[in-house]
């Protein structure tokens, strides 16, 4: 093993190790103490939050909260105990249900959460490739439909719905959600693609949100991811 001392004396000095560990370390007095390691993929993990001039180091305004993964066993994908973002970002890639279902969004508040099943608004349109293009308005439901609200649904054998939503507001008072996804039905080589905006009057911040079949198939396959937006 050998040592390189920055200092003058082992007790103050930066050390880096010659071993097989991938530590460095800082000695800030008898004892050395941990500043980062390297391991073989070079990722580096830091003992404390690193500064630059004292100061953190900028972030991203969009976090990955989550990324679920369907696999037949339920019916639903949530996420509860959200808080401190300004806006939630949806990401569907081929979410495809166990039957022909369609596919509806909820919002929960409090701790427990408790969902909101009612006053929801929908609003949007449906184009089908055959050139068919359908409208949806609806006002005071218990979910606001997202994908296969018209007159096809999101098809198992064909394939699952692919798209994103973004809600807007969701501290308090007018929450907006704009919805797009695109999906194959169950008529063979037909795919729909949906723009729905819905919302709701909501004095409570938002601490769940909930992707459910609306007929109860179960999800199949496909993954849901969710991203807090501070900005």
């Amino acid at each position: 093993m050998s040592n390189i001392y920055a200092g003058s004396t082992t007790t103050t000095a930066l050390i880096t190790t010659g071993d097989t560990s991938g530590n460095l370390v800082l000695q800030t007095g008898s004892t050395p103490t941990t500043a980062m390691t390297i391991n073989s993929s070079q990722i580096v993990n830091f003992a404390n939050a690193p500064t630059v001039g004292g100061a953190p180091l900028p972030s991203g305004a969009m976090t990955l909260i989550s990324t679920q993964t369907a696999n037949n066993s339920s019916q639903l994908i949530q996420w509860t105990g959200l808080s401190g973002y300004n806006s939630y970002l949806i990401i569907l890639k081929n979410l495809t249900p166990s039957s022909n279902d369609a596919y509806q969004l909820l919002i929960g508040t409090g701790a427990g959460p408790t969902y909101i099943t009612t006053g929801y608004n929908s609003n949007g349109l449906a184009n089908y490739n055959g050139g068919s293009i359908s409208s949806l308005n609806s006002s005071n439901q218990a979910k606001i439909f997202f994908a296969g609200a018209f007159v096809n649904n999101v098809a198992s054998s064909s394939g699952g719905a692919s798209g994103n939503i973004m809600i807007q507001n969701p501290s308090s008072g007018y929450l907006a959600a704009q919805c797009q996804t695109t999906f194959f039905t169950g008529t063979s080589n037909v795919y729909e693609s949906d723009l729905i905006y819905g919302s709701i009057s909501s004095a409570n911040t938002i601490t769940a949100i909930k992707i459910q079949t609306t007929n109860g198939a179960n999800l199949a396959s496909g993954t849901v991811s969710l991203y807090g937006i501070s900005s």
